[in-house]
């Protein structure tokens, strides 16, 4: 099973185990509901963490873990990372998660190599692809529709429509 990151514990909360978690994921609601699993990675292995209540604060969630019944045991949790299991379910048509997209190997009509995806920047209203050239400096292609011609997940590929000046 593949794990995305979704939080990082940066403080405990009060004294009943409480934890307050830095968001990582864009489906924060659907993954930190009520009875939801996540998983902490300690030693090279998961352990499931179930969630009992969780509300919103200072873009945050605070969250109480069943497993996780006081403060004592909340302290050996900070600094950690959170995870849950890549949920294809979650993404709409045209939609992909960032590891996906990474290594990708990205052409021009199909037939004239680029680069390889190796970052994915965030920026206010889109994503861009950072793409790695071989003796080149490294080029930035927006990731939306008016740029990508096919994203093609399986075979790790990406063709973008020739635009002038683009490159």
């Amino acid at each position: 099973m593949e794990y995305l990151t979704v939080g990082k514990i940066i403080k405990t909360v009060g004294l009943k185990g409480e934890l307050k978690i830095y968001l990582t994921t864009s489906f924060s609601f659907e993954r930190f509901k009520k009875g939801n699993v996540l998983f902490l990675k300690l030693d090279n292995e998961y352990k499931k963490l179930t969630i009992a209540n969780c509300r919103e604060k200072d873009n945050c969630f605070i969250t109480k873990f069943m497993e996780i019944p006081d403060i004592n045991v909340a302290m050996q949790y900070l600094g950690l990372e959170l995870f849950a299991p890549k949920d294809y379910s979650l993404l709409k048509q045209g939609e992909y998660y960032y590891s996906d997209l990474l290594n990708c190997l990205v052409y021009f009509n199909n037939s004239i190599f680029i680069g390889k995806v190796y970052k994915i920047e965030e920026y206010a209203s889109y994503q861009t692809l950072r793409i790695k050239r071989e003796k080149e400096r490294d080029v930035l292609i927006p990731f939306v529709e008016h740029f990508i011609e096919n994203v093609d997940i399986i075979n790790k590929k990406i063709i973008i429509r020739y635009i002038a000046g683009l490159l």
